[in-house]
């Protein structure tokens, strides 16, 4: 699944990410956490490269409002 969000230092910059979720545990398998892939940011004047703290911020913010499922 992809998604955008939308962080602001001094202009605003779009960032897309893909989503994937984990998986639950079974009785022979440990769960699988979610993952964060961060593809692409990019502002008005082209592409960004994201500071480690903005890398965490856009995880943080994916996480704790993860996209619904394309169907």
């Amino acid at each position: 699944m992809k998604t955008t969000v939308t962080i602001i230092r001094e202009v605003e910059i779009t960032v897309e990410v893909r989503y994937i979720p984990g998986t639950a545990a079974t009785r022979w398998e440990p769960c699988d956490p979610d993952d964060i892939i961060i593809d692409e940011a990019y502002d008005d004047t082209g592409g960004v490269m994201l500071t480690e703290a903005e890398r965490d911020e856009v995880r943080e913010m994916v996480l704790e409002n993860p996209p619904h499922r394309d169907y």
